[in-house]
């Protein structure tokens, strides 16, 4: 194929295995006139250089200055030159293009489309927080998300045999890799994607991304600048196939009749009535202007067959209105989905404001609740402060009482003990007062005695007590009994001489 670089010799030679995960390394299906069909029907631009690999070569080792691209590459969206998105998230997994499964390459430019239309750029960034690339078993890069609902079609399995090779102008990884998880940005949230993408609300958003294909179908690429269509490909410089020109039928000569020969097996007779027509008409420009049209022969069969370019004329006109028909029920049928689909929007829309007015409402009197909370705890809180300062008095009160409790019992019991001596300092005293009444008592009676044994007047007496009269006849030995009583002295220890 034109264009087409001669390979290196270490292409043909043995290459060392990949020792990542086992993924499908077979040789590849693709043809000449495969990779022909694809220059025109994806577009492929003048410039670019594809080849179609060899028997010996493996899409896990392209050649030096080549990357592997997969026919379900082109059938999810990629085109040439591919977008500076993908190059930029390629290069951030650190993995080949060709790694990239139908659903990673669909999503990844689905996602580019959908951004482009809504007039921005697909970052590294905004990708990862809608989803992240993860490697199958088999080593191939497919996307994953928890929160969109992205669907695709997945390929038959001989999807994996279709590749080709193309050089790699743009600087794109060409070895396998090794996958490199794309960090989930933290400033780039569920809001900020409905925000770039100018959706109203989740649900706008889920429903664009759950019909993520037709952002990868040719018309749409082509209005997002994804495809190209005005410029001219190799395919579509190759020349249509001509028919071969015809002998010149010769006139037909006198001859004798006979019997019509049965075509040869193999001839086709639609070809042969035409070779007949062309020959009458040959013979009719030859012939002298003099002669009669209705001199020339024409057969029979040829008179009696109708014209092949007409009954097919027909048959696509007929063709035609089937489908201009069926083309006009399934236009109604899809006007009254439509029509019911908008009807329903229509609906939720209503019932989604409704809904949002008694959010609004519930969250006012949730902040009014809140509020009146936030008062009731404040003075609740109020409250269990007066509380604990009187429980803190109650406890201060309460422990002066037993203070007291404990100082009225210690006085209590300190009276006791001052009552019990005061009942024996009393006993003592009217002990004391009782001796020193006998005492007096005696000391007049031996001061009488004494008078009257003496007949001395004492000074300092009284009539009264120097005339009284008590046991006169007391003699001296119960007067110093008494005395000795008074002084508590034993009868042994002293004795009082009494004149």
């Amino acid at each position: 194929m034109s264009g087409e670089p001669p390979l290196s010799k270490e292409n043909n030679g043995a290459r060392r295995p990949y020792k990542g995960a086992v993924m499908d390394d077979g040789a590849s299906s693709m043809t000449s006139d495969s990779l022909t069909v694809f220059r025109k029907k994806f577009h492929f631009p003048n410039s670019l250089v594809a080849t179609v690999p060899k028997r010996s070569d493996r899409a896990s080792h392209p050649p030096p200055g080549y990357i592997v691209v997969y026919e379900t590459h082109l059938r999810a969206g990629l085109r040439f030159p591919p977008p500076p998105e993908l190059i930029d998230i390629v290069a951030r997994c650190g993995v080949s293009i060709a790694r990239f499964s139908h659903r990673a390459m669909s999503v990844t430019i689905g996602l580019i489309a959908l951004f482009r239309d809504r007039g921005v750029v697909l970052t590294p960034e905004c990708i990862s927080r809608m989803g992240r690339f993860i490697s199958d078993a088999q080593g191939r890069v497919t996307f994953r998300s928890k929160w969109l609902d992205i669907r695709t079609r997945d390929p038959l399995k001989s999807w994996a045999s279709a590749f080709f090779f193309v050089k790699n102008d743009w600087g794109l990884i060409e070895k396998w890799g090794k996958l490199t998880d794309l960090p989930a940005p933290l400033h780039i949230g569920e809001e900020d994607i409905m925000r770039i993408l100018k959706v109203p609300d989740i649900e706008h958003l889920l429903y664009e991304v759950r019909y993520l294909g037709r952002y990868i179908e040719e018309e749409f690429l082509f209005k997002v600048g994804l495809s190209i269509h005005a410029g001219r490909s190799d395919a579509k410089m190759l020349k249509k196939s001509a028919k071969a020109p015809e002998p010149p039928v010769p006139a037909p000569a006198p001859a004798p009749k006979v019997a019509p020969k049965r075509p040869v097996g193999g001839s086709d007779p639609q070809s042969l009535k035409k070779k007949k027509i062309e020959g009458a008409a040959t013979s009719a420009d030859r012939a002298p202007s003099s002669s009669s049209p209705a001199r020339l022969h024409i057969p029979e069969d040829v008179l009696n067959h109708q014209c092949i370019g007409r009954r097919r004329a027909d048959d696509l006109l007929l063709r035609r209105k089937e489908l201009e028909a069926d083309l006009t029920h399934s236009l109604n049928e899809w006007n009254s989905e439509f029509v019911k689909i908008k009807y329903l929007q229509g609906e939720y829309k209503r019932k989604y404001d409704s809904r949002t007015k008694e959010v609004k409402v519930l969250e006012a009197e949730l902040s009014e609740c809140r509020t009146e909370l936030a008062n009731i705890v404040r003075s609740v809180s109020l409250q269990n402060q007066q509380i604990d300062r009187l429980q803190v008095d109650l406890e201060g009160a309460q422990a002066v009482i037993t203070q007291l409790r404990k100082d009225q019992k210690a006085s209590g019991e300190k009276v006791g003990k001052l009552e019990a001596e005061n009942k024996r300092s009393r006993s003592l005293l009217a002990e004391k007062e009782a001796a020193l009444s006998g005492f007096i008592r005696g000391f007049l009676k031996g001061v009488r005695l004494m008078q009257r044994k003496t007949g001395v007047t004492v000074e300092g007496l009284t009539p009264s007590q120097a005339s009284g009269d008590s046991s006169s006849d007391a003699d001296g030995d119960e007067v110093e009994s008494e005395l000795q009583k008074v002084f508590a002295l034993d009868v042994d220890d002293e004795t009082i001489d009494i004149e």
